[in-house]
């Protein structure tokens, strides 16, 4: 239209047309089979001449410049920033963008806007570097951008091993990502994707990595990590994770028990704590060895206060992966007498009892192996022990309801009957179920959660169920039959009716079981 209306209205006297635009874009607009866009421009164009193109250092310069300024206003950013691998970055790949000041303006603008929303509290929430990437591919090749989105389980798995019978179909799948670009860019994708995503750079015919460098790629929080890669993508943290100002916040704050302890608790509040402890694993060797004893009694503390059920060999509970943290921490210590001597005094000063147990428990079985690669030395073994044993006697002696109604009460009994008095356990445990409720307590305690899932479900379905023969290993399950006959358990809450109901479930097999004999 533009063109027509200056076309019709040539011949005004002393009236000259300067017209600015992108040639190659125009004409070809132009090209509508009746003409061609070239040579009606030249019926039109009287003087042409075209701007000389700017040098591509002065463009880069200009793109760097631009770069530095977004990446500055975040002193986190700048910290995680890595100049080799940004360097290998554009040179080996996104130089091809940025070819016009236009690209440059247009490109920084959106990249500017999208730092500002992932600005944590205290930290920045992706790796710069990779953000600079993706972004450079949100705008540019938009079709590559939009299959990268819907494609995290095959980007973040690690190694042909991870893909199992997918694994032919893994680079036939990656092709058709790059293909998505156009032809003379699918090299620089290409690059591109080896180095946004060594997960599957074996696909792409390069290096199978080992599975140590997982916890590196949470630690630099780069987007092949299934843990970070949603936050590229929604600009946000999604629910269920760990944002990066979280992490640090943790960091900083393991030279204070008492704050850390209400810190991960409040993870429990918002439902992350499981996540939560399973990335902080990456970091443990950030922490500083003079913050162990207050790190440790943190954990310690927490210990009996989440989640200890583990569904399946593969699931870990929240509890397992504190013991984790605790043990990863001690093991960074050359010196086992003094790991002993650490968690004893933490021991000595938490009323936290499960984590210290399980690597009680741990320790033991290693030593029924002879397996050398044990976390205590003999005698810390032994004093720590006792120190349980200790702990569990004045428990059941001053607050009895305490411990009857502690999360972990069935693994405590196993380790307090086998390492302390077992006479002693069982003449309390017998005290403790004269009563409906105590009875209620014990087989909350023992009830067992399994998960099975059925040919075409969604769903996994878990069922409650209760050994009765784990329960005679300390008393007889009578006293227990009698006590609970009469309860309603329309009256009782979710979770102590569904153990009365296991209960009685495990007794009508136990019957069917004799009638058959």
């Amino acid at each position: 239209m533009v063109l027509q209306l200056v076309k019709a209205n040539l011949e005004f006297p002393n009236l000259v047309f300067l017209l600015l635009f992108q040639r190659d874009l125009v004409e070809d607009k132009l090209n509508d089979g009746k003409q061609i866009g070239r040579d009606y421009l030249e019926k039109i164009i009287q003087v042409p001449f075209d701007i000389p193109k700017i040098e591509v250092t002065r463009l880069h310069n200009l793109l760097f410049s631009r770069l530095d300024k977004i990446i500055e206003k975040n002193s986190s950013a700048v910290k995680m920033f890595d100049s080799g691998r940004w360097g290998n970055m554009f040179y080996g790949a996104l130089h091809i963008y940025f070819n016009n000041l236009r690209n440059i303006y247009r490109y920084t603008s959106t990249l500017s806007f999208h730092f500002s929303l992932l600005k944590g509290k205290s930290a920045f929430e992706v790796n710069p570097v990779d953000l600079i990437t993706i972004e450079c591919l949100r705008v540019f090749d938009p079709d590559v951008y939009s299959e990268l989105a819907r494609s995290k389980e095959i980007l973040t798995k690690n190694g042909r091993g991870g893909y199992g019978r997918n694994q032919d179909t893994t680079p036939e799948i990656i092709e058709g990502i790059i293909n998505k670009s156009k032809e003379h860019n699918r090299q620089y994708v290409r690059n591109m994707l080896k180095q946004l995503f060594p997960t599957i750079e074996w696909a792409l015919g390069g290096m199978e990595y080992a599975g140590d460098f997982t916890s590196t790629w949470l630690r630099e929080i780069r987007v092949c990590h299934h843990s970070n890669f949603d936050k590229y993508f929604q600009f946000s943290i999604p629910s269920g994770e760990l944002s990066n100002s979280d992490i640090q916040d943790m960091l900083a704050l393991t030279s204070d028990s008492e704050t850390l302890s209400s810190f991960i608790l409040s993870l429990k509040e918002r439902g992350i704590i499981k996540n939560a402890l399973s990335q902080f694993e990456a970091y443990t060797d950030q922490i500083p060895i003079e913050n162990g004893e207050s790190y440790i009694k943190a954990l310690i503390d927490i210990g009996d206060l989440i989640d200890h059920e583990s569904i399946g060999f593969t699931m870990f509970s929240s509890n397992t992966h504190a013991v984790r943290l605790v043990v990863w921490f001690l093991r960074r210590i050359e010196d086992i007498d003094e790991r002993g001597a650490l968690l004893l005094r933490c021991f000595r000063e938490s009323e936290g009892i499960s984590i210290v147990e399980n690597i009680l428990q741990a320790d033991e079985t290693r030593r029924e192996k002879s397996d050398p690669h044990i976390v205590l030395a003999d005698k810390a073994f032994a004093e720590i022990k006792r120190e349980f044993v200790s702990k569990l006697d004045s428990l059941s002696e001053n607050s009895p309801n305490t411990l009857m109604s502690n999360e972990h009460l069935a693994s405590f009994l196993y380790r307090w009957k086998r390492w302390g008095d077992e006479e002693k356990v069982v003449t309390w445990l017998k005290s403790q179920t004269k009563t409906a409720n105590g009875c209620i307590n014990l087989l909350k305690a023992f009830v067992t959660k399994s998960s099975s899932h059925s040919s075409g479900d969604h769903i996994v379905r878990v069922s409650n169920f209760i050994k009765l023969q784990d329960i005679e290993g300390f008393i007889e399950i009578e006293p227990i039959k009698q006590m609970i006959r009469d309860i309603d358990i329309s009256c009782l809450d979710d979770r102590s009716k569904e153990s009365v109901m296991a209960f009685n479930q495990a007794l009508d097999k136990r019957e069917r079981e004799n009638t058959n004999e």
